[in-house]
């Protein structure tokens, strides 16, 4: 398979997806970065051997590929994803996809019409607890959902420096700090297992750093239909490493602390052992999936559709954030 690699400086490519990719029978073709910098530094690291681009549509002009994976800043990847659906090209694109949900839906939209697959990389999706409960919800074993809790708190965004990729402390251009960053996997989860979001009440902290990107989000969603309440904590708190905690309670069952391996407890006095991927592992397994789900013409694991609610309801949390009130959807 001949994958094409946009956005070769955002930090997951030499961290996550390079590594996935080259153990696995597809042939890297081409890279790209807005800066020669990054295509140069990528290029040796991994010894790719490939030709390396500036500009990403000149990439696509020149060299056929397959699926691209495609990275880019927040601020630029609406525009990126437009492109690519464009010329009906496959492609993987890192979350949150843009910072406006009303720019990004129209963009799914012809998507679909196109049938152009897409794959993003909301990758909780996979850890073991999370892809039970799934499976007990659309089975109608999950029962009525009252709370979700999912703690995601994470070391000094300094390190995105040290990574090249200065960008994500700008919130002109991230969108913000780690509301933008780890957010989507929290609210994903929410609307994957509970309930899509009605009302959302954020608020968000500069204490640490006072920097121009939060130090700490928390957030309260509303189910729209259960009216399940779902809190998310979302920070770059930690001295180093990351913390989770993620809980479900339901009128059938409660599960607390690990978000990948843990025990469901069911109200009928029964407990359900849950192994599955824990911890950043999951990466890895995304890149596999989406590889093959291209290949087999399955579905992958989340679209540029399932992003298009996710970021709505951050957009929304910075707005309550900035305002200091709730918002409805």
């Amino acid at each position: 398979m001949r994958v094409a690699f946009i956005g070769v400086g955002h930090w997951h490519a030499p961290e996550f997806y390079l590594p996935a990719l080259l153990k696995r029978e597809v042939e890297i073709v081409a890279i790209s970065d807005t800066e020669q910098e990054a295509v140069d530094r990528i290029g040796g690291q991994f010894e790719l051997g490939c030709p390396g681009y500036t500009d990403y549509r000149t990439l696509l002009d020149e060299v056929e590929a397959d699926i691209v994976w495609a990275s880019a800043p927040h601020d630029e990847m609406s525009e990126l994803a437009a492109e690519l659906v464009s010329r009906g090209q496959a492609f993987h694109m890192e979350k949150p996809m843009g910072l406006d949900a009303d720019v990004l839906e129209p963009i799914a939209a012809r998507a679909e019409q196109k049938g152009v697959f897409t794959s993003v990389a909301l990758v909780s999706r996979y850890y073991g607890v999370v892809q039970r409960l799934r499976e007990m919800r659309a089975a109608g074993e999950l029962g009525l959902p009252l709370h979700y809790y999912y703690r995601l708190l994470a070391g000094a965004p300094e390190r995105y420096i040290d990574s090249h990729c200065e960008w994500m402390l700008d919130p002109a251009r991230a969108g913000g700090g780690p509301l933008f960053n780890f957010g989507p996997h929290i609210i994903d989860l929410f609307i994957y297992l509970v309930d899509d979001v009605g009302e959302v009440t954020a608020r968000w902290n500069y204490g640490l750093r006072n920097a121009l990107i939060e130090d700490h989000t928390t957030l309260m969603m509303v189910g729209r239909e259960t009216g399940a309440i779902g809190v998310g904590e979302i920070s770059y708190t930690v001295p180093r490493g990351y913390e989770r905690y993620f809980s479900v309670t339901t009128d059938r069952l409660h599960t607390g602390g690990d978000v990948g391996i843990g025990d469901l407890l069911l109200r009928d006095d029964g407990t359900e052992h849950v192994d599955g991927m824990n911890g950043l592992e999951v990466y890895d397994h995304y890149v596999g999936d989406t590889l093959d789900a291209f290949a087999t013409g399955r579905s992958p694991i989340a679209t540029i559709h399932d992003m298009v609610p996710v970021l709505r309801v951050m957009n929304a949390a910075a707005d309550s954030a900035s305002e200091g009130c709730s918002v409805e959807l």
